[in-house]
């Protein structure tokens, strides 16, 4: 008798535990949460602002399954994207200068500062009333027409950066420090990932997955050109197929 009330009482700590245990994992998901206004770098270093594009409401749908605690999180919310291209009028010193100071090229970056909104959120009891696992990733990209000199471009790499849960007033800064940097920010509950795709002379990508964990993502893409050539920049952002 005594070892089945031991049993029994086992199992009501266990039942208790585990319900304690979804209970956190509810509490601790990424709430319902409205997009920030989507911030403009700020500048400071030697940049001409040439052209902007944006693309605001781009719906998504995401579904997070966690199985171990029959939980199935179903989101929808939108992104706003702004991308601001601008020309370096000048870098370093003497020898050192590019753009204005060399008579050959100039430099362009383009940056993409994407806010993530969260419009709805679902909490369901899975298998019986939730979807499986559906991260839902969604594609910001940057396209450009190819007139690359010396075959010289680069894009931000978000993988490498650390999320933080807080944005900042200002997330990004074009300063004179380091002019040729792809200024990158990810800010958020840190839960999803974000990473570069394919980076060509023709343009960049970036893969936002689980976007329900993102509040902002700043990426950019940066080229050199001939000098008084105006490449043409396009903006993307749409769920990935």
């Amino acid at each position: 008798m005594r070892t089945v009330v031991v049993i029994l009482v086992g199992i009501v700590l266990v039942g208790i535990g585990w319900f304690w245990w979804r209970g956190s994992v509810v509490e601790g998901s990424p709430a319902v949460h409205a997009a920030a206004d989507v911030p403009l770098p700020v500048v400071t270093g030697p940049y001409e602002a040439v052209a902007s594009d944006c693309r605001e409401g781009v719906a998504w749908e995401s579904t997070h399954t966690r199985r171990w605690q029959s939980l199935a999180q179903e989101y929808a919310g939108t992104v706003d994207a702004c991308m601001e291209v601008y020309r370096m009028t000048t870098e370093g010193t003497g020898d050192a200068q590019v753009g204005d100071g060399d008579s050959s090229s100039d430099y362009y970056v383009a940056v993409v500062t994407a806010a993530w909104s969260r419009d709805d959120r679902e909490d369901l009891w899975w298998p019986w009333d939730g979807g499986d696992d559906a991260p839902s990733p969604v594609t910001i990209a940057v396209t450009t027409d190819g007139r690359v000199l010396d075959n010289v471009y680069e894009a931000s790499r978000p993988a490498r950066v650390e999320c933080v849960s807080s944005i900042p007033d200002a997330p990004v800064l074009l300063d004179g420090a380091d002019l040729l940097a792809t200024p990158t920010f990810v800010a958020g509950s840190c839960g999803g990932t974000i990473a570069a795709g394919p980076i060509t002379k023709g343009g960049a990508s970036w893969t936002v997955t689980r976007p329900e964990e993102f509040d902002l993502t700043v990426t950019s893409f940066r080229i050199k050109v001939a000098e008084g050539a105006r490449p043409n920049f396009e903006l993307q952002v749409a769920p990935s197929a």
